[in-house]
């Protein structure tokens, strides 16, 4: 009896070692873990198409800009809404800072990289907001870029892109969430006294007298570094949680020529479940002004720009579908009979189902911004 027991002891394991051999594979190889991720997906309109209400609205109905004299007045609001009534800029002024920390050690190991600096604007009282200017070995002119990063992470977590983008020979500024990274994550309650009341720089926008600001003046700053460094042209990439921050700066800032929003952002009317908005999307006085339509409008138009959304259809977080192919041609109708300039594309990633961008979606974003205006 016992050479019976003994054989299928070891057929068990044997087994159990190829399921989980099996399971390895389907967690990290792209291809098999989109294939799973896709076919055990009962429900179609998790990713293979829109539910019928969705696919049926018409998105030109939340397009309210309808001619060039009133695109120039909802970007004048607009600053007011960030900046406050005078809609100035505050003096949120760069600064260098060369006290070691992790995430500099980390930066530097990017490989293409000829030098990393660090640089820190305060947006308000006690709030720092840390960005890197990442310099290439080859620096090609004409080719700057701000990255800002999601949520739950640095913006290392996207290292593999970052050095793509060094490859191809761009002058990088990294930017993180504010609370995330060694950025500032609370804010101290307007006129308290008590050093325990403190207002969350994310989820407490609607508390603060101009909360927009502190998330975008950081990355005018970091604008304003790169046109110092003799850059004409610069684009913007904002990943996840970035992507509704890149966004509002392309619309506030036309200094940023092509934009790319990666994972991250939708009209309102199409977000469901973990699209949810939270954050800049999130803030009640901007969907009163503009909504998401007419952000996306306002960072598109103009000679020279353009505007990317990249998705991944199968991403296991969220923004996934192939919800953008939605409201392209509405986009673009409008922005043809403005007549002020700029284009507007959607791609959707099949080739994975995580949430990032991947080696299929950054030769998206480099031939996009390589394109002719």
């Amino acid at each position: 009896m016992a050479r019976p027991v003994k054989r299928l002891i070891l057929a068990a394991l044997c087994l159990a070692v190829l399921v989980g051999g099996a399971v390895a594979m389907i967690r990290i190889n792209d291809t098999g873990n989109m294939l799973y991720k896709r076919y055990k997906e009962s429900d179609p309109y998790v990713f293979e198409t829109l539910r019928p209400e969705l696919a049926l609205q018409d998105a030109s109905e939340f397009l309210t800009i309808n001619d060039a004299a009133e695109l120039r007045n909802r970007r004048t609001a607009l600053a007011r809404l960030v900046y406050g009534g005078s809609s100035d800029r505050i003096a949120a002024s760069y600064h260098r800072f060369s006290v070691p920390s992790a995430l500099w050690d980390a930066a530097q190991t990017l490989s293409g990289l000829k030098g990393a600096s660090r640089f820190y604007v305060e947006p308000g009282p006690g709030v720092l907001s840390f960005f890197y200017l990442l310099t290439p070995e080859v620096p090609q002119a004409g080719k700057a870029l701000i990255y800002h990063h999601g949520f739950a992470g640095d913006f290392m977590q996207a290292d593999g892109f970052l050095e793509r983008m060094l490859a191809e020979g761009y002058t990088i500024v990294a930017f993180n969430q504010l609370g995330y990274g060694e950025n500032s994550r609370e804010v101290q309650c307007p006129g308290s006294i008590d050093p325990a009341c403190e207002i969350n720089l994310q989820f407490g926008l609607r508390e603060l007298e101009n909360g927009l600001a502190y998330h975008i003046e950081p990355v005018r700053a970091g604008i304003d570094l790169l046109a110092f460094l003799g850059f004409d042209r610069i684009d913007a990439v904002g990943f996840s949680a970035g992507a509704a921050t890149v966004a509002l700066t392309a619309a506030l800032d036309d200094r940023i020529a092509r934009s790319v929003a990666a994972a991250g952002i939708l009209p309102y009317y199409l977000r469901e479940g973990q699209d949810a908005p939270i954050g800049i999307a999130e803030y009640p006085p901007l969907r009163e002004l503009v909504g998401m339509m007419d952000l996306f409008l306002l960072g598109t138009a103009g000679d020279g720009r353009a505007q990317m959304h990249l998705f991944n259809r199968f991403d296991r977080c969220c923004f996934r579908n192939v919800k953008g192919r939605a409201y392209e041609p509405a986009l673009n109708r409008r922005l043809s009979d403005l007549g002020a300039g700029g284009a507007f594309t959607v791609r959707i990633d099949e080739t994975h189902a995580r949430h990032k961008i991947s080696d299929w979606g950054a030769d998206q974003i480099v031939s996009f911004l390589a394109a002719p205006s």
